[in-house]
């Protein structure tokens, strides 16, 4: 059979784009391994990446095919275990393979709190042998916030706080970091019996510099720009992404972007807003929000988020002076952030 070359050109042309467009696929995997700190595989446990889901495999494996090249959110969770919150960038030309370790969860139990006529925030820190934990370090960020060490008998106190919200964080060697939210109404006492679980962690110095910026913004920002655990009860296990509030400020509909600083140290730049997800109501001790971190945070975040190398080489420069923007907390005249910081995310997860 004889066929006329237009006819050929078209079953050629049939022929040739399914390997077209087959070698210009936008898609890509990501492959990867999750194991325990003894390198032992840990199957079951669910991984998040954007809006895509997979679980390991008995052997640890996963696999999260259709993305398109980029930086992703990845969050793995497993029950006993910290959940891993990272990042991971998807190229075109080969599938990403990567590899996770999951650090066992200490036993958290909730502080004791009791409601008294005295005032302020004060208590006892001890082990989950109730053994008094003597020289345990208590800060207490906020409005009439300090720092303190426990005594002989694991005790600490801080009358002067009245009326606002606090972050108390109990730090003690050999034992795990306790962080929790504590909010008083004037005139109001707060007791708290604080036990610690034994862990080695190694604590980060710049989270000791974003604690520090917390209180200044806990002492003098507007309460709408954040939520609170008791805030965040009523969400029960559903993602941050779904809470209206947050949503309103950080950005609506599909492929909207922010700025993410999780623990006020760790940056995710143009964090995908759906993604939010990963993290859910009940993991979190305390969400930041606002449409201008120029405007909202202090000048040690900036540190953090040029640190942490925005994209495209970007430089976060904010002027003005303090006086200007009394939000700030900025003293002295230097500079303060300026709308180049555009909107963001802080999250201060449980511990």
């Amino acid at each position: 059979m004889v066929l006329s070359v237009r006819r050929w050109h078209a079953i050629w042309m049939l022929l040739a784009v399914p390997s077209v467009l087959g070698a210009q696929s936008p898609f890509q995997a990501i492959t990867g391994i999750v194991r325990d700190t003894a390198g032992a595989p840990l199957g079951g446990a669910e991984v998040l990446l954007g809006q895509h889901r997979a679980t390991t495999s008995p052997s640890g494996a996963f696999r999260v095919d259709s993305l398109r090249p980029g930086q992703y959110a990845i969050t793995i969770r497993l029950v006993g275990y910290r959940p891993v919150h990272s990042k991971v960038v998807v190229v075109a030309s080969e599938p990403t393979e990567m590899e996770y370790f999951m650090v066992a969860a200490p036993y958290l139990l909730a502080p004791i709190v009791v409601e008294s006529r005295r005032t302020g925030i004060y208590g006892a820190v001890g082990d989950t042998g109730y053994k008094a934990a003597v020289g345990a370090r208590v800060q207490v960020v906020g409005p009439m916030g300090g720092e303190a060490l426990t005594d002989s008998m694991g005790r600490f106190a801080f009358p002067e706080a009245d009326h606002g919200l606090y972050m108390v964080r109990v730090t003690y060697p050999g034992y795990s970091e306790r962080r929790f939210s504590v909010e008083l109404k004037r005139g109001e006492g707060r007791e708290l019996g604080v036990l610690l679980t034994r862990a080695t962690e190694i604590r980060s110095a710049v989270e000791e510099g974003a604690l520090d910026d917390l209180g200044h913004r806990l002492a003098g920002s507007l309460a709408r720009e954040r939520m609170t655990t008791k805030d965040l009860e009523r969400h029960g296990s559903g993602g941050l992404c779904d809470i209206a509030q947050i949503r309103s400020e950080v950005g609506r509909g599909s492929g909207a972007t922010t700025t993410l600083i999780l623990n006020g140290a760790t940056v995710y730049w143009e964090f995908d807003v759906g993604s939010l997800c990963s993290w859910r109501a009940d993991e979190v001790e305390l969400v930041e929000f606002g449409e201008d971190a120029c405007k909202d945070v202090t000048q040690t975040i900036v540190g953090i988020l040029n640190a942490s190398g925005p994209p495209l080489g970007k430089q976060i420069v904010c002027s003005g002076r303090a006086r200007k923007a009394p939000r700030s907390f900025v003293g002295g005249g230097v500079g303060v952030m300026h709308s180049t910081g555009g909107s963001y995310v802080i999250i201060w997860e449980k511990r």
